[in-house]
């Protein structure tokens, strides 16, 4: 109605006396699902990389790779980690789909359903990445706009980064550029069939 406002008013349960990490919002709760596409088991990459970043923006990645520790039963923080970890546990498992969910529901923390879902789903492995070079490689522009075939390739790429180890330079040099030029002279071989070139 015009003239008429509605406020909203969130609470907040603070206590300034556990760290960030241990700090739950008042929109936090158990039926949140933090990416948007679940885990169904082949596409881990992306999925992973979805939920990191969502446990980062919450200041809770900490839970998952290891860097948050459970403290000591007599520790004042013990209660309130145990039910952070609780939390971030069940926003994983509310992002797995419902025909794979029912392996990791008894997981004992957050941290050991991550490692057991990088177990199963996670390993990069040769035919990933050798599947993943020959996509780019295949790749040609055809009818798209160059806008959506750089948007494509650019996402094989970083999906390739994320599967690839740090890239180890022999010769010396620091900035890669090998790599680079051979990336570069791939999407060239595979266009310079198209174009006649």
């Amino acid at each position: 109605m015009a003239g008429t406002s509605a406020t909203t008013t969130t609470v907040e349960t603070r206590d300034a006396t556990f760290p960030d990490r241990l700090q739950l919002h008042g929109s936090d709760h158990p039926g949140m699902v933090l990416v948007s596409a679940p885990l169904t088991g082949n596409n881990f990459l992306n999925w992973s990389f979805g939920i990191k970043r969502a446990l980062r923006a919450k200041m809770k990645l900490g839970f998952i790779d290891g860097t948050s520790i459970k403290p000591d039963t007599n520790d004042p923080h013990f209660e309130q980690w145990i039910r952070v970890d609780s939390m971030v546990t069940t926003w994983i498992l509310n992002s797995i789909s419902k025909d794979i969910v029912e392996a990791f529901m008894y997981a004992k923390s957050s941290r050991t359903l991550w490692l057991d879902l990088e177990q199963r789903y996670g390993e990069c492995n040769g035919p990933q990445l050798y599947q993943l070079q020959r996509e780019i490689c295949s790749m040609t522009q055809g009818n798209s706009s160059l806008s959506s075939y750089f948007t494509n390739m650019k996402k094989l790429w970083d999906e390739m980064a994320e599967l690839k180890p740090t890239r180890q330079c022999t010769c010396g040099c620091t900035c890669g550029a090998w790599a680079d030029v051979a990336e570069f002279s791939c999407i060239y071989a595979a266009n310079a069939v198209s174009y006649g070139a």
